[in-house]
This record gives structure tokens, sequence and C-alpha cells, in this order.
């Protein structure tokens, strides 16, 4: 492995990062983590250089690095229908759980470790810890050289942020899109608590790298139709369906629950699933919607010869300004299911309203002229910015 020669692409990204996302300084613990399968076609997807590349800039640094290459638990593909128990659920592995214990900063390259998708156990040991988790996607050198991470991490949290100022607690939200889909409801309180949406990830503990989305509507009386031909991979994968569909999925919704599923063979395994799980959870959790959100990132999207992984690139694309999502069951709500489910079924090119403001309008963001955006965009001349 190369570790005297980085491309110039690379090095703005990872700087960016490092110096930006992570924060690193000087004498900190810092744990990199990546997955043996991601090398050989599994879903972590990794390569070594991106690994040596990061360890030697946190070395740069003044700060201690140390990789471990995880050998993670094998597990059906497909969750249902014998949806884990938290006795037969997968379990982080214990020299992973007992590193993090001694470590200041964890950057993440291991997606079965997302911590939104994932094991409920792996936030909930990072927050007993105290560990800020920096959850680096850009996990390959294709995608280390893309403008989607060369993007500067201040813009996209600057536009994270200003979209997150307009979602106001009891304003009325629309979701509507040529494909028939129209949804309507309150916004209620936000989940994570405090006075507002709106909050900066650089001093949290979880510190996406390319961020992408901002915080998804808590909905209050949802009503109405929606329609969407395709779901994010990490949860078409588990559900057993493809990203892109055969036939578009129709879901009433009355009151925020799912009334009435239908389509094709999609719907039908989307009906099956949400049937398994709620008899894991309870009817009105598992039939509930909630959201919607979207992305933020204008570069979310890269070339086969960046990333040779279709699903891969899809995932990425979830985080694309024209991305909207909702998400099908409230997983999150029972003590007893180990999964923080999160299946964000897709609405590419929907308008998305919260009370006067157009949040999303066909992938025209809201903030796109926000001056304050601007000012951020301009500091990094010749970097990919808005379009």
């Amino acid at each position: 492995m190369s570790i005297a020669y980085v491309p110039a692409d690379a090095a703005v990204a990872i700087n960016d990062m490092l110096d930006c996302c992570a924060v690193v300084k000087p004498g900190q613990n810092v744990l990199i983590l990546a997955a043996i399968d991601g090398l050989h076609g599994g879903r972590n997807l990794v390569d070594e250089q991106t690994i040596v590349w990061i360890q030697s800039a946190v070395q740069a640094r003044g700060a201690h690095p140390t990789v471990i290459w995880a050998d993670m638990p094998s597990r059906p593909s497909v969750i249902w229908p014998d949806i884990p128990t938290p006795e037969t659920a997968w379990k982080i592995p214990p020299i992973v759980k007992a590193a993090l214990k001694g470590a200041d900063l964890l950057i993440n390259h291991i997606s079965d470790l997302s911590s939104e998708e994932h094991l409920k156990e792996f936030p909930e040991l990072l927050k007993e810890l105290k560990l800020p988790m920096v959850r680096n996607m850009a996990t390959t050198t294709g995608l280390l050289m893309s403008d989607w991470a060369r993007t500067p991490h201040d813009l996209i949290a600057e536009i994270r942020y200003r979209m997150a100022e307009l979602i106001k607690p009891g304003e009325t939200w629309s979701l509507t899109h040529p494909n028939g889909t129209h949804l309507e409801g309150k916004v209620g309180p936000p989940g994570r608590g405090g006075e507002g949406y709106a909050y900066w990830r650089r001093d949290g503990y979880y510190r996406p790298f390319p961020d992408g989305i901002y915080p998804a509507v808590n909905p209050v009386g949802t009503n109405g139709v929606y329609v969407f031909d395709q779901m994010m991979p990490v949860w078409a994968k588990e559900i057993g369906v493809p990203i892109r569909f055969s036939a578009p999925v129709r879901i009433s919704v009355e009151n925020n629950q799912m009334t009435k599923i239908d389509g094709g063979a999609e719907a039908a395994a989307i009906r099956g699933f949400l049937q398994a799980l709620a008899r894991r959870i309870g009817e009105k959790n598992a039939f509930e919607i909630r959201g919607p959100h979207g992305g933020v990132h204008p570069h979310a999207i890269v070339s086969p010869a960046q990333c040779p992984d279709e699903e891969y690139r899809e995932f990425i694309a979830s985080f694309h300004t024209a991305a909207v999502h909702m998400h099908l069951g409230q997983a999150g709500k029972s003590a007893s299911f180990p999964f923080n489910l999160h299946t964000a079924a897709e609405a590419r090119g929907a308008t998305f309203k919260v009370g006067s403001h157009v949040l999303h309008d066909r992938g025209r963001l809201a903030v796109a002229d926000d001056p304050r955006v601007k000012a951020v965009a301009a500091r990094h001349a010749g970097r990919p910015g808005m379009q």
C-alpha cells in the first residue's frame, strides 16, 4: 500500500473529513474501523488504500490511530419472516466493543455499524461511552476523489442547518409528486427534543461524512397517498425487494397509519414484512409512517468508474437534493426490537412544502439562494459547490 503519495483530490476530501467533520486533535486515540468482507464484494464496501491514507493523515495531526479490520457476523440478507429477537440478533464483535472503550474518536467504515439503519446496541454503546463517531461513507479511493466527497463539509452542514430551520412545529406540511403522491399533515415536535429541528453536528456524537440529509419531520395526522418505485438499498435488501421496483407501490395513509398497500410483487413483499413486524412490535407501530425529509447534497451522484457497486451508488444518490424519503414503520418505539428500522422509500423529484416554504422543488432546495449558504460556498472557490 502506498503511504507517501495521495492524489490531490483524495487529500482534499481526507483533510476536510479530519479537520471539519472529525475535528481530530493531537494526542487523541483514534480508532479506525473497517470490515474484511467489504474487500471481497461483501456489504461493507471498503479498500485498503483508503484506510492507509486516513491512518497516515490522522498520525500527521499528532493523534494516535489504531486500525481494526473486523470480521462481521454472518446473517441472512432478508430479515423476515424470522425477524430477529434481542436474543437472536447479531451482536457487535467483542473485540470491536472492547476497542471502542479505549478510543477518544471513532472513524467508522462499516455500514453494518451505521447507527441509523441497524443495531440499536451500537448507538446506545456510543452514547454510553460518549464516543464521537465519524461515519466515513467515502470508503474507497474512487469515492474519495469524487465531487461528492470533495464538496466542502462546511457547505453541506450549512445547507442542512438552514433547511432544518424552515421546519416549524405546528406548521402544515405536504408532499406531492407527478406519480400521484399527495400527503399532508402537521409538523410535530422534533424527535430529538430541544427547541427546534435545526442543530449542528460538529460537536455531536454522530458525524457523517459526506453529510447529506436534514432531520426528518415528526408527522402528525398525516393523510393521503404515497407512491414510490424504489427504496434505499440497505432496506430493499433486508425486506427482499430490488432497489428499483417492477411496479410502483401505492400506500394509502389515514392519520399516520398505512391502511392499504397496492402494487406488484414489491407491494406484496412490503406488506408481508410489515405484517411480520407487527407480530413483534404491534400493529400501530409497524404500520405507522414517519418522515418526510430529504437530501441536501448537490453532488451525491457518482459514476460507475468511481464506484462499480450499483447498490452503493444508489445509496449515495439517496443524499442528493432530488431525493425525498418516507419511512415505513416505527420500530424505534419498541424496546424489545433490536434494530432501528429505517425503511427509506424514495420519491425522487418530489415537491415538499412546510408552511409557506418549498423545501424541495423537484431537486431545487429552498436555501439555494440563502446568502449564508452562498457565503460558505464562496469561501471554497474551486471546490464543488451549489449547482
